[in-house]
């Protein structure tokens, strides 16, 4: 056990000091550091991969047999209320990714209010995309693809209709992702170029709805396949 957790640690120490700035960007993430959008920076990051390959396996491991029960469960979730479906989830999970990036690109929260928590829109609006205003920056924030969308952990309510249920999703995706002065149209943080990033996004169920809760770092994603999920007793049958 202290084991696993000296290599979760060193798997999330290793991917946000060596690959991320410490500046918000994207809805709710972090900004890739340009050095890794290089020719160089790439041949940094394949090194790199090849020294902690056995960490990487491992990651990759634990994550499979997470999100292979974790379907297992949606289908039998699924029979109490069918927004549970693995299909009907992903749909709606792809549907709100896709439209928190578009206002996120247009600088308003608001044109998704429906789709994300009353506490996340304020945050994300207040904190980061006004401030960024006042600082006279702008994220240039575009979405190319959705490639992969993985339930990670779930947090069941013991609602009859599980209301309140979250579930974390990793979710990778093409997308381009920088900062630049308004004035002078500079780059201050980031590159342009479209990448393949993995964010963790929160999403919790909420009158028929699924709605996005939180958002973070890609690095935490063994971090939540390895927490046990929360289902209550009896709700459904153990497999």
């Amino acid at each position: 056990m202290k084991r696993e957790k000296l290599l979760l640690v060193l798997l999330v120490v290793v991917a946000v000091v060596i690959f991320v700035d410490p500046v918000y960007a994207g809805p709710g993430g972090v900004i890739a550091k340009g050095l890794f959008k290089t020719w160089y920076g790439k041949l940094l990051m394949f090194v790199l991969a090849l020294i902690l390959l056995p960490l990487i396996i491992y990651m990759k491991t634990r994550e499979f047999f997470a999100v292979r029960k974790n379907k297992k469960e949606l289908l039998e979730l699924s029979r109490i209320n069918n927004d549970f479906s693995w299909t009907n989830v992903h749909k709606q999970v792809k549907n709100v990714f896709e439209r928190v990036y578009l206002a996120w690109a247009n600088e308003n929260m608001e044109e998704v209010a429906e789709y994300v928590t009353p506490w996340y829109w304020r945050n994300q609006q207040l904190i980061y995309l006004d401030q960024w205003k006042e600082n006279n920056q702008k994220n240039i924030c575009k979405l190319k693809k959705v490639e992969n969308i993985k339930p990670l952990y779930l947090e069941i309510s013991n609602n009859e209709k599980l209301d309140g249920s979250k579930i974390a999703f990793s979710i990778t995706a093409e997308v381009e992702d920088y900062l630049i002065d308004r004035t002078t149209r500079k780059v201050v943080y980031g590159k342009p170029g479209f990448d393949s990033e993995e964010k963790i996004w929160v999403m919790e169920y909420n009158a028929g709805n699924w709605v996005l809760d939180n958002i973070e770092d890609g690095a935490m994603s063994l971090a939540f396949a390895r927490t046990p999920n929360y289902i209550p007793s009896g709700l459904i049958q153990a497999k």
